[in-house]
């Protein structure tokens, strides 16, 4: 017997709008000053809180090749006039990219940021503080397709 074939989810752009809107439902009272979109995925939900709370978007490319995070062309002085900066991504996978982010904000002095997902996996060894939906892996190990893929 052959091994089963990933099952697909395709998430909607409405679907895309109500978990942005769940996000921001978590931040509450504490609004962001600044959204950091990861790229590529990240972009799109970062967008949407970037209008949402009318703050500005700085988009971060970041490369994870043999365990090294790549950020070199990011101009991290930038952020250093925001205290409450929330990064986002599409999803917290394994939690190695907002591990990697979060060491380099560490390195360049950014204070405490906040880091939001639309999907994280319960078994991603990061926590995210906002999320807009936990996916227990076990349960449900779908492959997560964006409507801008």
């Amino acid at each position: 017997m052959g091994q089963r074939e990933p099952v697909r989810r395709v998430v909607t752009w409405d679907e895309c709008t109500e978990l942005v809107q769940h996000i921001a439902a978590q931040v509450g009272q504490n609004e962001p000053d600044a959204i950091v979109g990861l790229t590529r995925g990240g972009l799109v939900p970062a967008v949407m809180l970037s209008h949402m709370f009318n703050v500005p978007l700085f988009c971060l490319n970041i490369s994870l090749r043999d365990g090294m995070a790549s950020t070199s062309k990011f101009n991290w002085k930038e952020l250093s006039d925001f205290s409450n900066i929330i990064i986002v991504d599409d999803i917290n996978d394994s939690g190695s990219t907002f591990a990697a982010v979060l060491d380099q904000c560490y390195r360049k002095l950014i204070a405490h940021p906040r880091f939001a997902s639309l999907f994280t996996k319960d078994s991603s060894k990061f926590t995210s503080l906002y999320s807009g939906e936990v996916i227990n892996k076990e349960k449900e190990n779908d492959w997560i397709v964006f409507p801008w893929e």
